[in-house]
């Protein structure tokens, strides 16, 4: 990648007329980052939040003596809910970590999306969720929502007793050296799934984080990068990098061995692990599919190959 090559990818976003805010190519010995507004504003990560919070469920396992991906979650958050709906407590109590980081809790219907809580008390969604009839035993049915990681987000501060967001500057975001960012929450706890606002550099440290492994281990990588459901539904196969074949752990899979965080409107971060390459992007654009064409069209080139069979 060159300033010209990166130039090209810049014009491509403006001639499809993208309502993108920020591009950033980082390869072994450049870093590139465009800003097509005219304010340097953060950006809402929207879903990239998720595969951040991932990140620090990883070092929090790591630093416990306790928990794993199979710690039951139900005996640390049952004393902050109401429990009404006596039918899902024996669901609730088979309920585990990983079932909250691949969405696969048991529900039939998509929880926490922004426009479904807008006029919600943020205080009482921890209750609704709990509530919610759970229709499959946890592990079997796959369905992505933001319930999970709020849930997760409960359950980490409730396990360690202390805000999550000091928790997670001090374990994630200082060693990183991000410094200037915004995690909202959802009444007492961070919204975990969505509502992290970073600028375009910070996001850039974290597929940096990704590939360099400084705070996690290649153990949880693998982990995240597990296959635990093929999303059909969501995978654009003419997209041959940038397709959402299989979701893992925090992380969308391709079918191809590359991983990426997504988010809604637009929101990349991508790594090409063995190139040490990352791209992102940070856009609020609705309909999605000719950036995420652009954003394929970035990775072959890192690739500098055609991938196509």
């Amino acid at each position: 990648m060159n300033q010209e090559k990166f130039n090209y990818f810049i014009n491509r976003f403006k001639e499809e007329s993208i309502n993108i805010h920020y591009l950033g190519i980082k390869t072994k010995d450049d870093i590139f980052i465009h800003q097509f507004k005219k304010e340097a504003t953060k950006s809402d990560c929207r879903s990239l939040s998720k595969t951040v919070l991932s990140l620090i469920t990883g070092i929090i396992i790591d630093n416990s003596e306790v928990l794993n991906i199979d710690t039951k979650v139900w005996p640390t958050i049952e004393n902050v809910t109401t429990l009404k709906n006596m039918d899902n407590l024996p669901y609730l109590e088979q309920l585990e970590i990983k079932h909250l980081m691949n969405h696969t809790i048991g529900f039939d219907q998509v929880l926490m999306m922004r426009q479904d809580i807008k006029d919600k008390n943020p205080f009482t969604l921890i209750d609704t969720i709990i509530n919610t009839p759970i229709i499959y035993k946890p592990g079997e049915h796959y369905l992505y929502s933001n319930a999970g990681y709020y849930l997760l987000s409960v359950f980490l501060q409730e396990y360690y007793q202390e805000d999550l967001l000091q928790v997670s500057d001090q374990l994630f975001f200082k060693p990183l050296g991000i410094k200037d960012y915004t995690w909202e929450k959802y009444g007492n706890y961070l919204a975990g799934a969505t509502r992290l606002w970073l600028k375009p550099e910070d996001l850039i440290k974290i597929g940096d984080e990704l590939i360099n492994k400084t705070l996690i281990t290649q153990d949880w990588l693998d982990y995240l990068t597990t296959l635990s459901a093929v999303t059909l539904k969501v995978y654009y196969p003419e997209n041959t990098i940038f397709n959402r074949y299989g979701y893992g752990n925090g992380l969308w899979l391709n079918d191809k061995g590359y991983y990426f965080g997504h988010g809604t409107g637009g929101q990349s971060l991508g790594v090409l692990e063995k190139e040490k390459a990352i791209v992102i992007t940070m856009a609020d654009q609705r309909n999605v599919r000719v950036l995420e064409s652009i954003v394929n069209e970035i990775f072959e080139t890192l690739l500098s190959k055609q991938i196509k069979e």
